[in-house]
């Protein structure tokens, strides 16, 4: 199994990731590799810097050393047993943690940070989420030892991906699995009017059930909830997460568009859940 990676550039945000990263490779019995990474390149755009630039990327790497050491201490403290590495870098933070993706099992980052790692709409979460080859897992709200992983279903081309880094993620804690479909008919009066969401019900649940179905077989330990809601499948997600201790989720659904980096749904998530997300794009296809 591969090191988990974790995103560090000295916020709040970042250290919580650390935190969450440490306990899920003591968990997993895995390495940890903390990253800071600083773009000395883009510096060079800089007309005012460029004669300092020497004197700049020395500081940089003075920060990236004292970044990574308070992130190692914050590791050793949340999970002392973990074999812990850290690695500083030159490179733009979205290359750099791609490039790293390719051998890590998971990537985590903050759901914020202070403009290099993260920011509030997570720039680099954007540019990493849908290129890594493994998922990416964004640290917000708590973390509930013992609370269901929560998942969502829309029948996109990455769901079923999404259901196996569930159904794993769940075994592999000892919890159960909250399957959730949601369907908005709410933009048009004319389905309301027909009553479309409670005709195709018995459907969409039939069609729930079958997708489950051989995950359930392969994960027989976990105990599975099914859900269908008429909700926006962002809002239904969100609200469900106080309850979880996970979210997953595809980078793009059913109703995405192929050029977008992260899907509405993704990224109404890490604005807005209330626990961890975890990401699986089309690297993260394991079967």
């Amino acid at each position: 199994m591969g090191a988990i990676v974790v995103g560090v550039d000295g916020s709040d945000a970042a250290l919580d990731a650390v935190r969450w990263a440490a306990a899920e490779a003591a968990h997993r019995r895995a390495g940890l590799e903390l990253v800071h990474a600083f773009d000395v390149a883009g510096l060079y755009a800089d007309a005012s810097v460029a004669p300092l630039l020497d004197d700049v990327e020395a500081a940089m790497r003075d920060e990236a050393r004292a970044v990574l050491d308070a992130a190692r201490d914050v590791a050793a403290q949340a999970a002392p047993g973990v074999a812990v590495e850290t690695r500083e870098d030159a490179e733009a933070p979205s290359s750099v943690l791609r490039e790293a993706s390719g051998t890590a099992s998971l990537v985590v980052l903050g759901s914020s940070g202070r403009g290099r790692i993260g920011t509030a709409l997570g720039s680099v979460v954007l540019a990493v989420a849908s290129h890594a080859g493994c998922p990416v897992v964004v640290v917000r709200g708590s973390a509930r030892d013992g609370a269901p992983v929560l998942v969502g279903v829309d029948g996109g081309p990455l769901s079923d991906a999404a259901l196996e880094h569930a159904f794993a993620m769940a075994s592999a804690h000892g919890a159960g699995l909250v399957a959730l479909y949601a369907w908005h008919d709410g933009r048009s009066p004319a389905l309301r009017a027909a009553g479309a969401f409670d005709r195709l019900r018995d459907d969409e649940e039939r069609a729930l059930a079958e997708r489950l179905a051989g995950w359930s077989e392969r994960y027989p330990d976990v105990a599975v909830e099914r859900v269908i809601e008429r909700s926006e499948p962002s809002r239904a997600l969100a609200a469900r997460s106080a309850d979880a201790s996970l979210v997953v989720v595809a980078t793009r659904g059913r109703g995405g568009f192929t050029g977008l980096l992260l899907g509405s749904t993704g990224l109404s998530l890490i604005q807005h859940a209330q626990c961890p997300v975890l990401l699986v794009g089309p690297g993260a296809v394991t079967s």
